[in-house]
């Protein structure tokens, strides 16, 4: 075979392998993005820690035990004990999982909520859209963790009374984000086509829309998640949050607090807790960025060299 029907055959090869999807593409890149597995694989590690832990633990969270009162950590008490002697290895699991479903719940929830009305006011736009967007200017004026204090001192006093609480006042971002994401692709041909083909509202909406908005919001669940942790962790800490017997991350740190001279790993422990499962989300988001949207890793990029 000539050099000519060689490279003839292989452009014909070529032509007849299926293009990638938009899914493939946006997974390859997310496996290529070293750091978004880091953050994937620790939030797995931390989660599973979290729920297989106390299970291989002999101590119950809430049983006190004045006798191994404010000790170090040994091969009983994985990270010591408190000051009537609980097992902080055990309480340290069983506040993250509070802390977890706290900001999944929240962030679960607040995109919904933003997702939907960030729509509705960049479809229609006009009345609607100022309406809307008053109302988002309305929430960022008010000073959130004023508003948070007032409403978790009444109303949350379960953890997931607190998830929608802070739902209520976070989902602001998203509805902005889906928003200008909608404006952006209302007026394509597609979009056109559908309406003049007499296709409602609502499908419009849910069928041609909602699935270009999804990339963009995913990217910002998981940096809401990590804002929703830190904000959850800083009622708890101001005694504002999850109520005793149960606890959470800021509570261990609350709870920790006056002793933080003698014993400084009680506060450190539970606090770099925090601070792995954010940087693990923040990862992660960044990983989901890039892969969704390549154009923010070429721009990164071009303006770092």
């Amino acid at each position: 075979m000539t050099t000519l029907d060689q490279s003839s055959a292989n452009a014909l090869e070529g032509l007849a392998d299926k293009p990638k999807s938009f899914g493939r593409l946006a997974w390859e890149r997310f496996i290529h993005h070293r750091l978004a597995i880091l953050g994937l694989v620790g939030l797995i590690v931390i989660a599973l820690g979290f729920i297989v832990g106390p299970m291989i633990n002999e101590y119950p969270f809430d049983k006190p035990d004045v006798l191994s009162r404010l000790q170090g950590p040994s091969r009983e008490h994985w990270f010591g004990t408190d000051e009537i002697g609980r097992d902080l290895f055990v309480r340290t699991a069983r506040g993250g999982r509070y802390s977890l479903a706290i900001g999944l719940l929240s962030a679960i929830t607040a995109t919904a909520i933003g997702t939907l009305i960030g729509s509705v006011a960049g479809y229609f736009g006009r009345a609607v859209d100022a309406l809307i967007a008053q109302l988002i200017n309305l929430f960022l004026v008010v000073p959130a963790l004023i508003v948070l204090s007032v409403f978790a001192l009444n109303f949350g006093s379960n953890w997931w009374r607190l998830a929608i609480v802070l739902a209520g006042l976070l989902w602001v971002r998203i509805a902005r984000v889906a928003r200008g994401v909608v404006l952006s692709i209302k007026e394509q041909e597609y979009v056109m086509a559908a309406r003049a083909a007499g296709a409602s509202h609502l499908r419009i909406i849910t069928r041609h829309i909602l699935p270009n908005v999804v990339g963009a919001v995913t990217v910002e669940i998981t940096l809401l998640l990590g804002s929703v942790i830190v904000l959850e962790s800083t009622l708890s800490f101001l005694g504002l949050g999850v109520r005793p017997p149960d606890t959470s991350l800021g509570r261990l740190v609350a709870d920790a607090k006056g002793n933080i001279d003698n014993d400084p790993l009680r506060v450190l422990t539970p606090g770099l807790v925090i601070v792995l499962i954010v940087l693990c989300v923040n990862f992660l988001g960044d990983g989901l960025r890039d892969a969704l949207d390549p154009r923010a890793r070429s721009e990164r990029g071009s303006g770092d060299d």
